[in-house]
Formats: C-alpha cells, structure tokens, sequence
C-alpha cells in the first residue's frame, strides 16, 4: 500500500493526519502502509516536501544544483510560549562533524538527511519539556565544522567513500538540509542564531584557510535564510572564537590542531584549554569537536568543556584514530542567566542506536 496521490482528498487527509500526528500514531500509519517504521514514513513525505516543523514546503530539491537560488522561505510566527514565570532560559544546539556525502556500511547521503530531521526533533522535544517549567525563546546553533566530507584523498575522500565533489555535497545535501532545520527552529523560536565554525574537511593545506568548504557553507546561509527577521548567521573564519550566551563566554573550536596520543586526545584537550583559556581572556565553557566521539569533562572549577559525536556511524577513521566508534549524536544545553549551563542532554540521532530494553527480562 503506498501513499495516496498527490492532488487528491486522499492525499490532503494524509497530510493532516501526518502534521497532527503523535510518535505513535506515525509508527501506526506506517505500518499500515507497509513500511519498515516511522522514520521511513516521515522520509516518504519529506520526499514530497511535506515537514513536520508546520507542513510548509521549503521546496529545497534533491536536484537543485545552484544554492544561491535556493527559494525564500515563508516563516511562520513562533507558537505562543506558556505563561511558566520569568525565570528563562536558553537553549543551545551543538553541532558537528555531519560530513555530508561520506559513505560507510551505515551511512550515506539519505541517512545524512534522516538523522538531521531527527536531530531537530529530538531537540524539539527536549524543547517541549523544558517549556512546561520556564519560557526557552532563543536558540543558539554552535556549529564547530565539518559539515561536508570534502575531497581530499588523505581524508579518507576516495572512489567508494563518498557520493560527490565538494561542490554538490554543499549544494545537494549540507546547505539544503541546513536551510530546513534553521527555518524549523525559526518557527519555535523567537530568535535563531547560528554560529559557524570551520571545520578541517573540505580543505587543503595550501589552500587559504578561507578556502574551507564550512565557510562556503555558512556565507551561503547567511546570504539566504540568514536574511529573515529573527534569523541571524554568524560566520567565523578563524579557528576559534568566544561566544557569549546569557552572560556566559563559550569558547568554540573544531579540534583538529589537538593531537592524539595512543588514540587518546584528552590529555591534549585540557593542555591546549588551558592555554587558549589565557589567550582568549578566560571562558566558562568550551565546545569542540572533530574526534567524533560524544565526551565532557570539568577542568577544575574554571572550565566545563563538551566534545560533540558525529552524525557517522561506523566510521572507519575514528576506529583507526581514536580505536573506538560512538554512536551517531549531538549536544544540546541549557543556560540559565545565574547558573550557567544547568543541564545538558546527549542528541541521539538515529533510534537505531538507543539502549535496548530489558523490561521484559
């Protein structure tokens, strides 16, 4: 049994009944359909650029080749916050190492796309949770690079380990998915900040450091979605940079300056924190990535520091490198304007990769 067609009743009952549906209910419809899961079903009316954020199509094509013409895309209003108090917070949505168009045995293209939608909904409904104790009206996107794979050959970019060039794996996959979700997240928030970050992908030594395909990336989201009101997209061409969030400075960075020893780079990322603790002025927090292993760690009393995963799975260089492969996941915090970061949740991207359960033992 298939989706109904398009241009029928049918078919915008099925768009009504998908927009308003539960979790379980989608799991229900999809198995009606004959599908594998939920997922599969929500990919099938991505297909038909139908989206769970308010249904609206942003009509980013799998075909669209020049990212420049990319369509404007009609926000909605944020949905009305609850009336919980003035004691607010804000949210913050770490990300890294997509590396858009890498293939392994468990990745690919099209599951780049589906673990990006489940990041945003995942992220949404910590969201949710979070709203029915204080206002969450801002969002920040701290984005520290690698979001495409690239193309060099000592990157692991070779014939049957990634789908395309450079130029299409920004055009074709990282900025249409990105123009997406950031517009999603628009029309929950009230403000939307992306900051990005480059990455060492996409990148060759002795090309100029402003050659990085994150930053081509991210001028081409500042250029598009970033010119809607409540939408803001930061672009850092440096290594690093500090952010302040609700008072508290973060310092963001990729990683790939940091050496491992015996595949181990923990000891190197508190020696470089705390010399970049003193070249920078001091932070509170610092958020990194590149080892595409989830990690945190405290730093005395001074400095909390968060190591983002990787939407990968199965990858090959972080078993060589770092001898171990995490799950695919993201970061996502909570700053209170008093207390700082007062809670952090671990992004799982994919529910193929959650703790199985033992309740029926």
């Amino acid at each position: 049994m298939a989706l109904p067609k398009e241009d029928t009743d049918s078919w915008q009952e099925e768009i009504e009944f998908y927009l308003s549906s539960t979790r379980d209910q989608r799991d229900g419809r999809a198995r009606e359909l004959g599908m594998k899961d939920r997922l599969s079903y929500e990919a099938r009316m991505r297909e038909r650029n139908i989206h769970l954020s308010d249904g609206r199509s942003f009509n980013v094509s799998d075909d669209e080749r020049v990212v420049v013409s990319l369509p404007p895309v009609k926000l909605l209003e944020p949905r009305i916050h609850k009336d919980v108090g003035d004691d607010e917070e804000i949210m913050v949505l770490h990300c890294s190492d997509g590396h858009a168009a890498k293939i392994t045995k468990s990745f690919n293209g099209n599951v780049y796309k589906d673990r990006m939608y489940m990041m945003f909904e995942s992220a949404m409904e910590i969201v949710r949770l979070h709203r029915n104790l204080y206002p969450v009206k801002k969002l920040y996107i701290l984005n520290t690079g690698d979001n495409c794979q690239g193309e060099n050959v000592f990157q692991g970019s070779t014939i049957g380990t990634t789908e395309m060039g450079a130029r299409d794996q920004v055009n074709k996959l990282a900025a249409p998915i990105w123009n997406d979700v950031i517009g999603s997240f628009k029309q929950q928030f009230d403000e939307v900040i992306f900051e990005g970050f480059p990455g060492n992908h996409g990148y060759e030594r002795l090309a100029p450091t402003t050659s990085r395909l994150d930053l081509f990336l991210y001028d081409v989201l500042q250029a598009g979605i970033g010119n809607n009101p409540g939408i803001k997209v930061n672009v850092h061409e440096e290594f690093a940079d500090v952010i302040n969030i609700n008072g508290f400075r973060f310092f963001c960075f990729h990683g790939d300056g940091i050496p491992c020893q015996q595949g181990i780079p923990y000891f190197a990322i508190d020696r470089a924190l705390k010399a970049w603790y003193i070249q920078f002025g001091g932070f509170s927090y610092a958020c990194g990535g590149h080892f595409h292993k989830r990690h945190s760690d405290e730093m005395a009393s001074k400095i909390e520091y968060f190591m983002c995963g990787s939407l990968v799975s199965d990858d090959d260089w972080a078993l060589q490198k770092m001898k171990i492969s995490s799950n695919p996941s993201q970061w996502i915090y909570g700053v209170h304007a008093r207390y700082g970061v007062t809670f952090r949740y671990p992004l799982v991207v994919d529910s193929k990769f959650l703790p199985e359960s033992n309740k029926n033992e």
